[in-house]
């Protein structure tokens, strides 16, 4: 119940910010209780003979599957040219193809929405033993073996999703500021943005600008596009992001994949 409810809250918000009306003509408000957004400016019409030709596919694990996945699919499709999809499961990442198998479903969603970009972020749940789709002996975290083979499985996966003019968005795994946790992502993001940087069909989008402060210290609080005061961003467990802060890495994705679109801004 709390999941409808937070879905249905996040789609309310960006109609709110789209400028988007009922069909009785009155203006949608937020519930009541719910933190008011600032009003929105008019949106400019749209030609209805505008076709969406450009297509986006948002891949990725939680961060993808809730609020921050939410906001960006429906920004996206706000966009009169835009065509957006998403696969996403949560709890997966590259490390466990027996649970979960990323290279198969990569090329599976690929193939069935053909993405001028694909959007990707995933790692946060690798910091483990890597396994293969068969069994066989794990790699296990912490061996020297553990990297190269990391490695290669992000080479593997960006070459499954990617084809002659499509660009890929890898998104860096924002700052958390959880210590131990915080360790293993400096591994990972550092062999992501070493293979995805490499590649001249990829575009390694560094977050930690967006998710520190001046010290460097992970950023609790910020202003959020549509509300009037500023907000919480993460939730109690200092990864996933509140209703506010999903909305407010979106505000700075969005831009990124108009760039990669060339598109201006919708």
């Amino acid at each position: 119940m709390q999941n409808r409810f937070t879905r249905w809250l996040v789609v309310l918000l960006v109609f709110i910010s789209t400028g988007a009306v009922a069909s009785s003509g009155q203006e949608v408000s937020p519930a009541k209780g719910a933190e008011r957004p600032e009003p929105p400016a008019a949106a400019p019409p749209v030609s209805p003979a505008v076709e969406r030709s450009r297509s986006v596919l948002l891949l990725g694990d939680s961060l993808i599957a809730t609020g921050f996945g939410d906001y960006l699919l429906a920004r996206l499709e706000a966009h009169p040219e835009i065509r957006a999809s998403r696969r996403a499961r949560s709890s997966t990442g590259l490390a466990r193809p027996d649970f979960f198998d990323w290279m198969e479903v990569g090329e599976e969603e690929v193939k069935r929405h053909q993405p001028d970009v694909v959007v990707v972020i995933l790692g946060g749940n690798d910091g483990q033993s890597l396994l293969e789709r068969g069994g066989g002996k794990p790699i296990h975290w912490g061996k020297p073996e553990w990297e190269d083979a990391y490695r290669r499985r992000i080479e593997s996966f960006a070459g499954v999703i990617a084809a002659p003019g499509r660009k890929i968005i890898w998104l860096e795994l924002p700052a958390t500021g959880l210590k131990r946790f915080e360790q293993k992502l400096a591994l990972i993001r550092g062999l992501q943005r070493e293979v995805i940087s490499s590649r001249a069909d990829a575009r390694y989008v560094d977050t930690r600008e967006y998710f520190t402060d001046a010290q460097g210290k992970a950023l609790l609080h910020a202003r959020v596009e549509g509300f009037r005061k500023p907000m919480k961003l993460r939730m109690s467990d200092g990864v996933h992001f509140t209703i506010a802060g999903g909305r407010y890495f979106a505000s700075k994705v969005y831009p990124e994949v108009l760039g990669a679109l060339g598109l201006s801004r919708g």
